[in-house]
């Protein structure tokens, strides 16, 4: 549906996500895999749009959270490999049998559970290295590697660790425990081993071994303080300008009348709010912090700040910089990918 119906819409570039990804595969070892990571409705650009890009160029699997996302992606007739990327109950194994999705465990229980289904699986073991969600003890890796031999029907394709690993934070931890990693996973020939997400891709590409899994980087993101890398940006968020009116200097508007009109100044309402993920603290990165002006869209290249709180459902800027500016307008705006409520139009 094209752009021209909707009062607000998220834009995705689907040529600018093939290419990450195909940036992404090149980067890897040879014969290393590549998990697009596609969970929260991929990072909100559409999970089975965004799937079906991405398997075109060489990402040999998907990545997921649940198993109703995993649903959601064979119910769209993608029949590619799904990896799991967080444990399900077991009371959800007859399910992932039926998806024919690839588990990641932390448990006996859940291996047991997925062998009574009656069907064969491959899966992974997920170790925790200090993130405190879940996962294996990496000290217990050995025996439930054991264990799991007497099961027939399971077989271990990879093990697998998330790191909490941030950018120009924790880095000679992050390395102590990926050279751990490696040493206990890496004793375990023919397994993929699975440590490297976008964090890591960058700045350990040493620690990539033959499997990785990305999210960031397919969506333009690079958080790595150490190497720049050759993206592009798929996303842009527009909004329609709704009415256009003249604010006096002293007066005031908004929420609480704590905004003080400083001068004469042209105010335009967008019909957007932090409902529809306009963030009401944005990242610098994102957006562009200064003295005296918090955030702001843009139009024309031309900066809109943002006045007064920003409400659910519609938001106040400054529009004095660009006269002409009338209704029906689009305003580029900073959103949060992931909550924004808006359709999506691909380009």
């Amino acid at each position: 549906m094209p752009a021209s119906r909707f009062m607000k819409w998220a834009e995705i570039d689907l040529s600018a996500i093939a290419g990450n990804a195909a940036w992404i595969k090149s980067q890897l070892p040879k014969g290393a895999g590549f998990i697009a990571a596609v969970k929260a409705d991929a990072y909100g650009h559409g999970a089975v749009e965004v799937s079906k890009a991405v398997l075109k160029v060489g990402a040999e699997r998907l990545g997921v959270r649940d198993l109703r996302e995993a649903e959601g992606l064979r119910r769209a007739g993608i029949k590619a490999p799904i990896q799991m990327l967080a444990p399900f109950l077991t009371e959800e194994s007859a399910w992932a049998a039926k998806l024919g999705v690839i588990p990641v465990i932390d448990s006996l229980e859940r291996a047991k559970a997925l062998a009574k289904t009656g069907k064969k699986f491959k899966l992974q073991i997920d170790l925790d290295f200090g993130l405190g969600r879940w996962g294996l003890n990496p000290k217990e890796l050995p025996a439930l590697m054991s264990a799991l031999k007497k099961f027939k029907s399971l077989t271990v394709d990879g093990v697998s660790a998330h790191l909490g690993y941030m950018p120009g934070k924790n880095a000679v931890e992050a390395e102590e425990k990926l050279g751990l990693f490696q040493k206990l996973a890496g004793q375990y020939p023919g397994i993929n081993l699975r440590a490297a997400n976008s964090t890591v891709f960058m700045d350990f590409p040493h620690r990539r071994f033959n499997q990785a899994c990305i999210g960031n980087l397919l969506y333009g993101i690079n958080r790595s303080k150490l190497k720049p890398a050759a993206l592009k940006m798929p996303w842009r968020f527009f909004a329609r300008v709704l009415s256009v009116r003249e604010a006096a200097k002293g007066s005031s508007i908004g929420y609480a009348s704590e905004y003080l009109v400083p001068r004469r100044m042209t105010v335009a309402t967008l019909p957007v709010g932090y409902a529809d993920g306009l963030t009401m603290q944005p990242a610098e990165r994102l957006i562009g912090l200064g003295a005296s002006q918090s955030f702001w869209g843009k139009k024309d290249g031309v900066n809109l700040p943002f006045v007064g709180r920003c409400g659910i459902a519609h938001t106040l800027v400054d529009a004095s910089g660009l006269p002409g500016l009338k209704p029906g307008d689009a305003v580029e705006l900073p959103i949060r990918r992931t909550a924004a409520r808006a359709p999506r139009v691909y380009v």
